[in-house]
């Protein structure tokens, strides 16, 4: 993307500068065409902004759930490990 907006601002600089005007009207081409360009980008930054957010809120989430799904497993363990101590010292007779 970023090389896209580089070869048009390039592209268009160079047609402004061979184009057969005056300096004045060169630069204000330039800075207008600057302007646009400036503009393009800063939709691509918000845009690029806005979709890494929706990753790391999607990323939480998962990381959410997989956290809540690895604290009841150690639980279901822990459990089982009780009831399988309580059960051996009832063999035992402990």
């Amino acid at each position: 993307m970023a090389g896209l907006l580089i070869g048009a601002a390039a592209g268009a600089a160079a047609g402004l500068l061979l184009a057969p005007q005056s300096g004045k009207e060169t630069r204000k081409q330039l800075k207008k065409e600057a302007e646009k360009l400036k503009k393009e980008l800063e939709k691509h930054t918000g845009d690029l902004t806005d979709h890494a957010k929706k990753v790391r809120k999607d990323l939480e989430e998962k990381l959410a759930e997989v956290k809540s799904k690895l604290q009841k497993s150690a639980d279901d363990l822990k459990k089982k490990a009780h009831e399988m101590k309580d059960e051996f010292e009832e063999n035992v007779g402990v």
